[in-house]
């Protein structure tokens, strides 16, 4: 699990709202995602409203040990050999409006309330030549009010790591006020000519659809997640090797937090080119399932077309759980139009074979492989999903995302607008816009009526400076 999900895109990228989360190191955020709850109480929900605003007067929390050695390796590494300090400070500020529950006899959260964060992320990176490192550690602070946080309190924790820092340095999950901090990247490149070498703390994303991606098991940002500039890292050993021309060999292997079997991953990724398509194959085992996918992008005329697909094999290397097998599959395509400074429109279908058919279904999924194991966030089975992005003028940039769920008509929309105030500064606001009908009570627990009526309504704006 994630210490935070974060609400979808602080701004919106050249490439559209809801441009799918891949690690990077460019400075415009990725557009949001817009994402769907993981569970019936829409605990996925609270992570997009739950970014902070700046410590109250009089805050100060212990520096902990892994900070200190943390810099202390970075000013030896300086003095030592060249090396490139560089970072960014967020600030979020959102209204967030949690979903209710119909007919629910006790109190619940109402009305819209203040949330705010700041994160400070440092990176350090060092070239050595056929030898480089990187290094990156946040600090977050989200400061909400008592009501939300009671309401919505925050997960610790990410996946796939062997061992990490503590999570929460001040204040606990439902606690109004919480210091966060997160050591996100610490590997090691080892570039001879044959292949690179990837070890350590790295980021790990498959898959090129734009709103889901069925490929992407390990770490992926649900849709709706504003802040996707940087994926989530995870401790893995990565190789890879080209192959001929355009081709490349890809294999990884997670340990994962007890180096046992159970909770580890590898994968062997292939890829070329055929009939003028990229092809990319892929074969997985996490936590003892089995996953086997493809992923393939083709240019037709104007567009780009995609389709990407895997089927997961439940317990395939444990207790065998075929009633827990489950197919997911995305195909769509995307055009770029001469409009304005540049425009760009998709459309994507999404299957997702692990889902139920109707809201009914909705509350026994949380038990299932899919939804413990693989990451799969989505409730329903059958999806469309479209957005479409245009720069306003070379400093403004303005879309939209929507996620609807065919099944039971609710969707999730992410309007957003990105302003390039001045060098490495950057302002934008949004709206995280679910709707579908809300969950009731029906005298002994909350019953789903739609899946994106559980969802919490947020607007936000945020600055981000880099440097």
């Amino acid at each position: 699990m994630e210490l935070i999900r974060p609400a979808k895109g602080t701004g919106a990228q050249k490439r559209g709202l809801a441009h799918r989360a891949r690690p990077s190191h460019s400075r415009r955020s990725r557009s949001p995602r817009a994402s769907a709850p993981q569970d019936s109480d829409s605990t996925g929900k609270l992570r997009r409203g739950l970014r902070k605003l700046a410590a109250p007067e009089g805050f100060a929390a212990p520096v902990p040990s892994s900070v200190l050695c943390l810099l202390i390796f970075l000013s030896s590494v300086a003095a030592a050999a060249p090396v490139a300090l560089k970072g960014y400070l967020k600030t979020y500020l959102y209204s967030v409006e949690p979903a209710a529950v119909r007919g629910w006899p006790a109190p619940q959260a109402d009305g819209a309330y203040a949330a705010g964060e700041n994160k400070l992320r440092l990176k350090a990176y060092w070239d050595g030549g056929r030898l480089k490192a990187e290094g990156a550690y946040e600090l977050i602070f989200t400061a909400r009010h008592p009501e939300l946080a009671a309401a919505r309190p925050l997960t610790a924790g990410y996946g796939y790591r062997t061992g990490d820092t503590a999570a929460l340095l001040s204040g606990r999950p439902g606690d109004p006020s919480v210091l966060i901090q997160n050591l996100d990247r610490a590997f090691i490149t080892w570039s001879p000519p044959a292949f690179d070498l990837y070890a350590g703390r790295q980021p790990l994303a498959f898959g090129s659809g734009r709103a889901v991606n069925p490929t992407d098991i390990l770490a992926p940002y649900p849709y709706g997640t504003i802040d996707t500039e940087e994926r989530r890292g995870v401790d893995a050993l990565r190789l890879k090797v080209p192959a001929g021309e355009m081709g490349e060999l890809d294999a990884g292997w997670l340990p994962g937090s007890d180096w046992s079997p159970a909770g580890a991953a590898g994968f062997l990724r292939a890829r070329g080119i055929a009939a003028g398509a990229d092809i990319k194959l892929i074969s997985a085992v996490f936590r003892e399932n089995l996953m086997a996918g493809a992923d393939i992008e083709r240019h037709l005329g104007g567009a780009m077309l995609r389709a990407e697909a895997a089927q997961v094999w439940a317990g395939s290397f444990g207790d065998r759980e075929s009633r827990d097998d489950f197919f997911r599959l995305t195909a769509g395509a995307e055009y770029n139009f001469q409009l304005l400074d540049g425009t760009d429109a998709w459309l994507e279908y999404h299957y997702n074979g692990a889902g139920a058919g109707e809201p009914a279904g909705y509350t026994a999924l949380a038990g299932r492989t899919a939804y413990r194991e693989a990451n799969v966030y989505l409730l329903g089975r059958h999806y469309l999903a479209a957005g479409a992005g245009a720069a306003l003028s070379p400093l403004v940039y303005a879309g939209a995302g929507v996620l609807v769920n065919l099944d039971d008509r609710s969707f999730y929309a992410t309007p957003s607008v990105e302003w390039n105030a001045a060098d490495d500064l950057y302002a934008a606001a949004g709206v995280l816009l679910p709707s579908g009908p809300h969950a009731r009570f029906d005298g002994s627990a909350a019953v789903p009526a739609s899946e994106f009526g559980l969802s919490d309504r947020s607007l936000y704006a945020s600055i981000r400076l880099y440097f």
